[in-house]
């Protein structure tokens, strides 16, 4: 049971595992939007503060987007696999096309969901970092000032 795979043959326990691998990438992400909308949330003040609403209300509305979009994908993922599981059953795979299509389909938009996400996780990251050394500078500015205040 194998197909033509971008000039290659691909099995239908390989097209199972990838279809696993994609889920297990998912539900990270899915783990990982939850702690980003924790770390957003608890330090929503400091961003404001900083004056990175724009910034904030931006990611938090794209987490927002992706994790609707990992849903989506996690259904359509669990709907492609019972097809495959039926064609095997049917010994069909080989020779239905548009299931390789389709197949093809998703895995571009899975790999276009992942990238896009480690984009916006690494934007996230850079404006909390932005907003902890400038808290840092801060609490060094501040600490600065004590000395100078029992001086006098």
């Amino acid at each position: 049971m194998k197909k033509d795979w971008f000039g290659r043959e691909k099995s239908a326990d390989e097209l199972h595992h990838n279809y696993n691998l994609w889920i297990s990438e998912i539900k990270f992400i899915k783990d990982e939007i939850r702690f980003l909308e924790h770390l957003l949330g608890e330090n929503y003040i400091d961003f404001l503060s900083a004056g990175l609403h724009k910034k904030i209300e931006e990611n938090v509305k794209q987490i927002s987007v992706k994790k609707n979009i990992g849903i989506t994908l996690l259904e359509l993922i669990n709907s492609h696999e019972k097809t495959l599981s039926e064609l095997i059953k049917y010994n069909n795979v080989s020779s239905n096309q548009n299931y390789l299509e389709s197949y093809k389909k998703i895995e571009i938009e899975v790999n276009s969901y992942i990238n896009k996400y480690k984009a916006l996780k690494q934007g996230i990251f850079k404006v909390v970092e932005e907003v902890m050394k400038k808290k840092d500078q801060k609490k060094i500015s501040g600490t600065d000032e004590i000395p100078k205040l029992l001086d006098k």
